[in-house]
């Protein structure tokens, strides 16, 4: 079941639920200041500009890992993982320096989620919107508009954690079920599918998209995940001189992307990774990748 799901978002389009996403609003004069202090990669700067980053401890440990989208120069739109929802609220409210003009609202409950993906996406979506979706309408990977489906008004963020052309659309909770009943009925035609969470862990092992949680935690820094493209040059975030320290001077220990060999049995994490009788590592993360037929894991 979970493979014919998989295969539906790689071949044609997939649907999911990600209502459970956490979800905050930070505004404020000082809204940029902030998060450019807090988030390792950069903030955008235009207003529609998504980004991924990752939010470090004064140690360089991996805290939290969030997009972030502009709505406008003193609002900004922020998504972590449905386990975070209280973590983070928390890691953001309790870095406000003194005399910030910042404030972070929890909205986790406003707002419902739902992933349309797959390379017949955009033939959906264009069914129910006048929005232009193509990357020459200027909604281009890892931007975000607020556009009309269905005749309800939401956010759409083009970003995918399953590799392939997709949206979020972000709309009021209580126009959730209408929403998903219009995506439905559009994709009739395209062989739409629901998918769940254990085909999405399989999606994104197979794109070796590292998790928060398990990949990356408050053990590692940037560097020894490989994430140091996540980490804007000029420095000025939390955490930032001991990723510039460990950059130069090395780390010891690598994240590192596996395929295993075997053939009725699949990694699922915290398994020792042996070099003969001697234990190397030990695995964060794996799964059965359906589309590529492999053992994946990370470790």
């Amino acid at each position: 079941a979970v493979g014919e799901e998989c295969r539906a978002v790689r071949e044609a389009v997939g649907l999911t639920d990600l209502s459970s996403f956490a979800k905050y609003e930070v505004t404020g004069d000082d809204a940029f200041t902030f998060l450019e202090r807090v988030c390792a990669n950069r903030v955008p700067a235009k207003s529609g500009g998504v980004v991924l980053s990752q939010m470090l401890t004064t140690l360089g440990g991996i805290e939290s890992e969030a997009t972030v989208t502009r709505l406008a120069k003193d609002h900004y739109y922020l998504l972590s993982g449905a386990v975070a929802e209280l973590h983070d609220f928390d890691w953001l409210v309790q870095h406000i320096g003194p005399g910030e003009d910042v404030t972070v609202r929890n909205i986790t409950d406003d707002f419902g989620v739902l992933v349309v993906t797959g390379p017949q996406s955009r033939e959906v979506l264009a069914a129910l919107t006048d929005a232009g979706l193509a990357n020459e309408d200027g909604f281009t990977w890892m931007s975000a508009q607020e556009i009309t489906v269905a005749g309800i008004d939401l956010r759409a963020l083009r970003v995918s954690y399953v590799g392939e052309l997709g949206w979020e659309l972000h709309c009021p909770m209580e126009k959730l079920s209408e929403l998903d009943d219009a995506l439905m009925q559009a994709g009739q035609a395209h062989g739409i599918r629901r998918f769940g969470t254990y085909a999405m862990n399989s999606l994104r092992l197979e794109k070796a998209y590292k998790g928060w949680g398990s990949e990356l935690t408050t053990e590692i820094s940037l560097v020894e995940a490989d994430m140091l493209r996540f980490a804007r040059k000029p420095g000025g975030y939390i955490g930032a001189d001991v990723v510039e320290h460990k950059k130069k001077e090395g780390v010891p220990i690598h994240l590192v992307y596996c395929e295993v060999d075997a053939k009725d049995a699949d990694p699922m994490g915290n398994e020792p990774v042996l070099d003969g009788e001697k234990i190397i590592g030990i695995t964060t993360s794996g799964g059965y990748g359906h589309a590529v037929q492999k053992s994946l894991a990370f470790a």
